[in-house]
């Protein structure tokens, strides 16, 4: 189910990155009016020029909004799974179309290392918690479906309702991270923070992420 999730994500942030290289009417039609009215060097050259902490006295609010938000839509990728896997892999695929695309338009502008510092810090936690929110979703899919499986619909659900709810445990905590990194850290670019700083400790992150999820559950020889 993981593996699924992230080949969905992966086929849309393909779709997503290559409509914006072929389609020159692609990138208002996909980014959201506030990436798509301005060219990324632009708003690079603005964030860089900042002084004034847009944030002051709302961070924690900020946070919080991020946090509660993120958990909502991935509760939506969960319940999706209701619709036999379809409404997940079509969350999920649409969100890969605009990571890709978002990750094209500022490649393509050559602010590659501007775009790194502004996502990683975050999305190295809060991406792999939505594949883990489309993962449950597609979970719940197959108990449904229930192929191969001679089981009423009931016993199959309740055989899973306790890995539903382990994984969205584990997603609600790594998007309650994801939001506080994103709301103090995130928002903050040179001078204020390195760029390297902001990359490195992405990175850190995603490594120390997926060295955990490759070791939990497992037991000792």
């Amino acid at each position: 189910a993981f593996r699924t999730a992230l080949l969905t994500l992966a086929v849309g942030a393909l779709f997503g990155g290559g409509a914006l290289l072929f389609d020159a009417d692609a990138r208002q039609a996909i980014l959201p009016s506030f990436l798509a009215d301005r060219p990324p060097a632009e708003r690079v050259a603005e964030e860089e020029r900042g002084v004034d902490d847009r944030l002051r006295g709302m961070k924690t609010q900020f946070s919080a909004f991020l946090a509660t938000h993120n958990t909502r839509v991935a509760i939506a990728s969960m319940a999706l799974g209701a619709t036999w896997g379809i409404g997940t892999l079509v969350l999920l695929f649409a969100n890969g179309v605009l990571l890709g695309a978002v990750a094209v338009d500022y490649i393509r502008a050559g602010q590659t290392t501007f775009l790194c510092a502004w996502l990683l810090p975050h999305g190295s936690i809060e991406i792999p918690a939505f594949l883990i929110a489309g993962q449950a979703g597609l979970v719940l899919a197959g108990a449904l479906v229930g192929w191969g499986d001679r089981t009423t619909i009931g016993a199959r659900l309740r055989r899973i309702a306790p890995d539903l709810g382990l994984l969205m445990y584990g997603v609600a905590v790594l998007l309650l991270w994801a939001g506080f990194v994103e709301a103090f850290l995130s928002q903050y670019h040179e001078p204020v923070l390195p760029y390297a700083l902001k990359i490195g400790l992405g990175a850190l992150e995603l490594m120390l992420l997926v060295l955990f999820l490759t070791r939990a559950g497992r037991r000792d020889e």
